[in-house]
């Protein structure tokens, strides 16, 4: 019997523990490979989750591109409903998508603007709301700050290169889909008799994908109407018409927001087009599109003549809104405010030829 006093190493097994390991690791392959290949066999896909870092890839773009490139800022309707491809495609022009899901495109035209480096075109999706509230530190904020504070330390450090590698691994694989994670997707997609359908899914360029088919109608549609109403709606329990009644009579009796901070805003804007143009570059200002109750309660909230009309007036630059070109107005958004994935070429297409940005045809 070994004493007390004995090593404890004389009392381990002696195993052959790179065969263990090797085992194990196989164990583990064949399981995240099964896994991979049932949510493949259920439809998922791999997709990109947004971060500053890949926004600030997509930046550094807009500079190195100087005139070839047109820069895309906004939020949700940018990202959605504008096809990569396609204005590739059309206008000869290299795209860069900068807009930021839920955030104000004004930091980032602030940054492009004082940016002289910044020689493309930048068509901005004009969101009326964001110019009638106060500064929003928001996702777009945070991802220029990041970007001003990456060119102060250019040299990658640990967390950055973190951050690249396993945004390189959770790309590549379904079970990251949506910035899920493994156990939520063994649980919910993979073991799940009916599985929670992947809807949105966004592309390394930072473009989205929204699949409307995968998410309950009307329901889906009202919960968007409410969202954007600002007010809480009994929607459980009660009939579609009941619902709708409901929505219309409060959208009726919806107000013109203020446009004090609007008024103030319009300064902010001359002085950024003018920025922009100053050194080579040139802005488009548009609308996109909306629909059903979302579109009325844009309507109520924001007159054409408070609003539109006042800030073409004054910022001097190419402007479009989708109510004034009917190839624009026949698309329907499915959640009242974005469109489908399947609309996005024709969509697209369509915006090009309505800006004027194909470019001429030699001879003519």
């Amino acid at each position: 019997m070994p004493s007390s006093t004995s090593s404890s190493n004389q009392r381990l097994p002696r195993l052959r523990w790179g065969v263990v390991l090797t085992g194990g690791l196989l164990l583990f392959a064949t399981f995240a490979a099964l896994l991979e290949t049932r949510l493949a066999i259920r439809g998922f896909k791999p997709s990109v989750i947004s971060s500053a870092s890949l926004w600030i890839k997509e930046r550094q773009r807009a500079d190195a591109l100087g005139a070839r490139a047109l820069i895309l800022v906004g939020s949700s309707r940018m990202l959605l409903d504008t096809d990569l491809d396609v204005i590739r495609r059309e206008t000869g022009l290299e795209p860069v998508q900068l807009a930021v899901d839920g955030s104000s495109f004004m930091p980032v035209l602030k940054d492009l603007a004082a940016d002289p480096d910044v020689q493309g075109t930048v068509l901005v999706d004009l969101a009326l709301n964001v110019l009638t509230l106060p500064v929003q530190y928001d996702a777009a904020y945070d991802y220029e700050a990041t970007y001003r504070q990456s060119r102060e330390h250019w040299l990658p450090d640990f967390n950055s290169s973190e951050t690249y590698l396993t945004g390189l691994l959770h790309t590549r694989l379904r079970v990251y889909a949506d910035g899920t994670k493994p156990l939520t997707a063994l649980r919910l997609r993979a073991l799940k008799k009916e599985p929670t359908p992947q809807f949105l899914r966004m592309l390394p360029d930072r473009e989205i994908l929204a699949d409307y088919s995968q998410v309950p109608q009307p329901d889906f549609y009202y919960v968007r109407v409410v969202r954007n109403l600002g007010q809480t709606v009994l929607t459980e329990g009660r009939s579609h018409q009941e619902i709708e009644a409901d929505f219309s009579n409060r959208i009726a009796a919806l107000k013109p927001y203020d446009d004090s901070l609007f008024l103030q805003s319009l300064a902010s804007m001359v002085e950024m087009t003018r920025a922009i143009q100053a050194h080579g570059g040139r802005v488009i200002y548009a609308i996109y599109p909306s629909s059903g109750y979302v579109r009325e309660m844009d309507d109520k909230r924001f007159p054409r003549d408070l609003f539109w009309d006042r800030f073409t007036a004054v910022v001097d630059a190419p402007h479009l809104n989708f109510e004034d070109v009917p190839d624009l107005l026949q698309f329907s958004c499915p959640d009242g405010s974005h469109l489908d994935y399947r609309e996005r070429a024709p969509f697209t297409e369509a915006l090009v030829q309505a800006l004027g940005l194909k470019p001429a045809t030699p001879g003519k």
